[in-house]
C-alpha cells in the first residue's frame, strides 16, 4: 500500500487550480487525473475503506487549505444508496471498486422532482461529473446487493463545510453539511495525522446553560439500562450505533453545543468515538462531559456535584409531579374507581396513553382517548356534565397531566386522576383487561369542538405560546438556518392515521399527548423552539385548528419551551402524504426501533408481569421528583394554576 498515487493526484489538482478557477478548462484536466487515480487500485488505506451495516460512508482523503477542492472517499456497504440530493459546487465521481448507479434528477413544470433520462452504471476507472452547470441533482447507490463498492468524489470546495440540499420527490428539500466518518488523515508527505482532542465543557457549564435557557445536547452515549439507572436531568440517550440514524432529526443544527458523556469506565472510548461520529457528521461544536458521569455526580475541580435522576423521559415525569404538587391535581385511588365502577356510577374512564399501550391492558370499561385528543372530544364521550372523568396511564404522568388538562380547560364535569395508574389498580388486586379496541368517536359537535378550541386557545395564551400565522413560521424558519440562529423542531400533534393522510411537509409526527411525555425524545436540544400544527394542508377546516396544538403548546411553554402553535398556512403550503421519516437524510425508520433485550431499560409500568416490589419501587421514585427539581435547579418548569 502507497500514497503516492494519491499524494501525486493531490498534487495535479493543485497545480490545476491554482491556474484557473473557470470550470470549462478545469474539470477536463481533474477528470483525466482522477480516471489515472481510480485506474489503480493499489493505494487506498484500509481505514479508509470501511463499510458500515447501515449507511454509507464518507472519508475525508485531503481538503486543499484554502479550500478549493477536496477529496473523498466513498464507501457503500451491499445496497446502500443515498437520497436524492445535490452539490452546488463541481465534482467528479471516479469509480475504483465495485460498481455504482447515478440517477439524475430534475423538476418538471409543477416543482416536483422526476428522473431524468436512464441511470448510468459507473465501473472502475471510469468517471463521471456533476455541477450546477452540469447538472446537480442526483441519487447514487452501490449497483451491488453483496459486496462493498468504492468510489473516489473530488469537489471544488471543501465539502465538508458546504450547505447542500436533499430532496423529496414533491420537490421539498431540507439543508445538509455532509461530515466525515474517519477521525485521521492520510498526510500525504508525513504520515497519519491524529485528530485534535476534543473540548472539554465542565457540568457548572452545562448547568448555567440550562438554567440561562441556551441551547445545549447533553448526550449520554451509554445503552438504554444504564442511562436510566442514573442521568442528569436533561440528559438525552443517544448509542453510538444509533447517531447517524437519530442525530440528523433529533439535532437539526449543526453549530448547536452537544456535550457526550459515558460511565468513565471506557476511558472515554465509547464517548470519544461518537463524539468523532458527530463531528464527521457536520456538527460544528461537540464537546466530552469533564469527568464524564462521575464528573457529574461528585464534581470536578472544586465545582459543586449535579442531582441524577433515574428512569427514562424524566423531564416530563418530574413536571407532572410539580403539577399536582402546585395545581393539585383532584386523584382517586384504585378501590375508589373499582367501587364506582361496580356500582354502575355515572362515571368514564379515559385512558390517555398510546393506543398500542391501552391494548396491551387497560381498566374495565376504559375507553382510548390519547392525551392531546381529550379536550377535544371529552365533550362527546360525557356530555352530560354529572358524569364523572377519570383519566387512567400506566403510572401517574399521563393520568395527571390528562385530567389537568380537563380541569383547565375548564370542563363541567368532576374530574379525576386514576392514583398511580395500572400499577395502582394491579398493586390493589384488581384484574386488567387486554386486547380491547374501544376508542373515542372521530366526529365531534361544532358545539364541543367551539368549546374545546376557546379553552385550548386561552390556555396558550396565558401559559405564553405564540400564535403563529405563515409569516411568523417562515421568520422561525430563517432564524433556524442563518448560522447562530435557533433550533426549530417542526411537530404535527394529530392522530397517527391524520398525518398519514395529508400533514404539512417538513413536520414531522409527535402526537400532543406523547410530545409531552416523551420531551426528551422529540426535543433533544434544551433551549430550542418547537412549532406544533393540527393543520393537515391549506383546505382544512379552521374550526379543527389550534385545538390540540395549542392545548400540547400550553403545557411545553409551561414546561420551559419556547413554543408556537400554527393558527394558518400558506394556501400554497406543501402537503405530504405517509408515515413519520424521521430522516431525510438516512433510509426510514419507524419511531420506536426495537432495542436489544440486554440493552433496554424494562419499563416497571409496561406489560403486565412485572415485579409487584419494581412496581412500588416506581412510584416511590416519582413521588421524590418534586424534592430532587429542587435540588437540581435547572428546570425552569413553570405551573399554570387554573383560572
Amino acid at each position: 500500500m502507497t500514497l503516492a498515487p494519491l499524494r501525486d493526484f493531490v498534487t495535479t489538482v493543485t497545480r490545476l487550480v491554482e491556474q484557473t478557477a473557470d470550470e470549462a478548462r478545469l474539470l477536463p484536466d481533474v477528470r483525466a487525473a482522477l480516471a489515472r487515480l481510480v485506474g489503480r487500485d493499489d493505494w487506498l488505506p484500509d481505514e479508509l475503506a470501511q463499510p458500515h451495516p447501515q449507511f454509507y460512508r464518507q472519508y475525508l482523503l485531503h481538503a486543499d487549505p484554502l479550500g478549493r477542492f477536496s477529496v473523498v472517499s466513498f464507501v457503500w456497504g451491499p445496497g446502500q444508496a443515498t437520497p436524492i440530493h445535490d452539490h452546488t459546487v463541481w465534482g467528479l465521481i471516479g469509480m475504483l471498486r465495485g460498481a455504482e448507479w447515478s440517477q439524475a434528477w430534475g423538476p418538471v413544470a409543477d416543482g416536483r422532482l422526476q428522473p431524468q433520462g436512464a441511470p448510468l452504471r459507473l465501473e472502475p476507472g471510469q468517471v463521471e461529473a456533476v455541477s450546477p452547470t452540469l447538472g446537480d441533482i442526483h441519487r447514487v447507490s452501490n449497483a451491488f446487493d453483496d459486496r462493498t463498492s468504492i468510489s473516489i468524489h473530488v469537489y471544488g470546495a471543501h465539502i465538508g463545510t458546504v450547505q447542500r440540499w436533499v430532496y423529496a420527490e414533491d420537490g421539498t428539500r431540507k439543508p445538509f453539511v455532509s461530515g466525515y466518518s474517519n477521525d485521521w488523515l492520510p498526510n500525504l508527505w508525513t504520515g497519519p495525522t491524529p485528530a485534535p482532542a476534543l473540548p472539554r465543557m465542565s457540568g457548572a457549564a452545562v448547568r448555567a446553560a440550562l438554567r440561562e435557557r441556551r441551547e445545549i445536547a447533553l448526550i449520554d452515549v451509554r445503552d438504554e439500562d444504564p442511562f436510566a439507572q442514573a442521568h442528569p436531568l436533561f440528559a438525552v440517550q443517544m448509542s453510538p450505533d444509533r447517531i447517524d440514524a437519530d442525530a440528523p432529526w433529533r439535532l437539526p443544527r449543526r453549530d448547536v453545543p452537544v456535550v457526550v458523556y459515558d460511565d468513565g469506565n471506557e476511558a472515554g472510548g465509547r464517548a470519544d468515538a461518537a463524539a468523532r461520529r458527530l463531528q464527521a457528521l457536520g456538527y460544528t461544536a461537540v464537546f466530552r462531559l469533564d469527568g464524564d458521569l462521575p464528573g457529574w455526580r461528585d464534581g470536578v475541580r472544586g465545582e459543586p456535584p449535579g442531582e441524577l435522576f433515574r428512569d427514562v423521559n424524566v423531564p416530563s415525569k418530574a413536571f407532572g409531579e410539580l403539577v399536582e404538587h402546585e395545581a393539585g391535581t383532584p386523584s382517586l385511588p384504585a378501590d375508589e374507581v373499582k367501587a364506582l365502577l361496580d356500582a354502575q356510577a355515572d362515571v368514564v374512564v379515559l385512558d390517555a396513553r398510546r393506543w398500542d399501550e391501552y391494548q396491551t391492558m387497560n381498566i374495565p370499561g376504559g375507553i382510548s382517548v390519547p392525551g392531546a385528543e381529550l379536550v377535544l372530544r371529552v365533550r362527546e364521550l360525557a356530555p352530560d356534565p354529572s358524569t364523572r372523568v377519570i383519566v387512567n396511564c400506566a403510572g401517574r404522568t399521563r393520568s395527571l397531566i390528562g385530567a389537568q388538562s380537563l380541569v383547565n380547560a375548564g370542563i363541567p364535569n368532576p374530574v379525576a386522576a386514576l392514583r398511580n395508574g395500572t400499577i395502582g389498580w394491579t398493586l390493589a388486586g384488581h384484574a386488567l383487561e387486554r386486547g380491547q379496541s374501544r376508542r373515542h368517536p372521530d366526529a365531534v359537535t361544532p358545539a364541543s369542538r367551539a368549546a374545546a378550541r376557546a379553552a385550548a386557545q386561552s390556555l396558550a395564551e396565558r401559559a405564553g405560546a405564540v400564535r403563529l400565522d405563515a409569516a411568523g413560521l417562515a421568520e422561525w424558519l430563517r432564524g433556524a438556518n442563518e448560522a447562530g440562529g435557533r433550533t426549530v423542531y417542526l411537530w404535527d400533534v394529530r392522530t397517527p392515521a391524520e398525518y398519514a393522510a395529508g400533514h404539512l411537509a417538513g413536520f414531522g409526527h409527535a402526537p400532543g399527548g406523547q410530545l409531552v411525555q416523551e420531551t426528551d425524545v422529540y426535543a433533544a436540544v434544551r433551549g430550542a423552539r418547537i412549532v406544533l400544527t393540527d393543520i393537515g394542508g391549506p383546505d382544512v377546516d379552521p374550526d379543527n385548528i389550534g385545538i390540540r396544538s395549542a392545548m400540547t403548546a400550553h403545557w411545553l411553554a409551561q414546561m420551559g419551551w419556547q413554543v408556537g402553535w400554527l393558527a394558518e398556512v400558506a394556501p400554497d403550503a406543501a402537503v405530504a402524504t405517509g408515515a413519520w421519516q424521521p430522516s431525510a437524510l438516512q433510509a426510514p425508520v419507524t419511531e420506536r426501533l426495537p432495542l436489544p433485550a440486554a440493552n433496554r431499560y424494562r419499563r416497571p409500568y409496561e406489560g403486565t408481569d412485572n415485579p409487584q416490589a419494581a412496581m412500588q419501587a416506581y412510584l416511590d421514585w416519582e413521588f421524590g421528583l418534586v424534592a430532587q427539581l429542587a435540588r437540581d435547579g435547572t428546570h425552569g418548569f413553570r405551573v399554570l394554576k387554573p383560572a
